[in-house]
């Protein structure tokens, strides 16, 4: 087998373990919205229930990020862009963090609070905009393995979601100083609306690792 055909075989390789990741992320990520309807509803064997999913998903993250490092130690100088494959991971992952940081904020929001119209309104609208851009970053990775091109557009959609994530989280912030009745709930909420932010920007670096690596394919 030429060098190029083993180079093409190692890049294959890599990738799918990279799109598993991503996989994964879009699943937790999507639970994030079955743990605010559980809140709303006070069914906290719902709310255990998907914080546990969440942190399962992480674990096999951790579990293809590993399995990820040691391919690239195999293929050693045959894959090029192996540098921009790993960070590409080590962002995906870093998610991750993120996610888990949403899902137990979100687990000391009150019932009170969660059923909240404004408050509902404000966490459903971001998580849904952060399930888009997921979404979108999930294509972009996808795209890797079959058009570098599809998998730059993508990722450059995944930007103009965060924008708007991070618009709307101003206005929301602003909304729920007026709203709160109490410290304690505006600190809750606040820390919700907080973390579906960072997690957005967090999902802004991995967009922008998948873009280089898609330059270098």
């Amino acid at each position: 087998m030429s060098g190029s055909e083993n180079e093409i075989q190692a890049r294959r390789r890599t990738v799918v373990v990279l799109q598993d990741e991503m996989r994964r992320v879009l699943d937790a990520t999507r639970v994030l919205l079955d743990e605010y309807s559980a809140l709303t509803k006070g069914d906290k064997l719902q709310v255990a229930s998907a914080l546990a999913k969440v942190k399962k998903a992480e674990e096999d993250v951790v579990t293809l990020r590993s399995a990820l490092i040691r391919e690239l130690s195999q293929v050693g100088t045959l894959l090029v862009n192996r540098e921009d494959m790993l960070r590409a991971a080590f962002s995906v992952e870093d998610i991750f963090g993120h996610i888990n940081g949403v899902a137990f904020k979100m687990s000391q929001v009150s019932r009170s609070s969660a059923k909240n119209k404004k408050y509902r309104e404000a966490i459903t609208d971001l998580l849904g905009l952060l399930i888009d851009g997921i979404s979108k970053l999930n294509e972009s990775v996808r795209a890797l393995s079959v058009n570098s091109d599809q998998a730059i557009k993508m990722a450059a959609q995944v930007q103009q979601l965060e924008s708007a994530i991070d618009t709307k989280y101003r206005v929301y912030v602003a909304m729920t100083m007026k709203e709160a009745t109490n410290v304690k709930e505006l600190i809750v909420v606040k820390e919700v609306l907080e973390s579906i932010e960072d997690c957005a920007d967090a999902m802004l670096g991995a967009a922008d690792a998948s873009t280089i690596l898609a330059l270098g394919l």
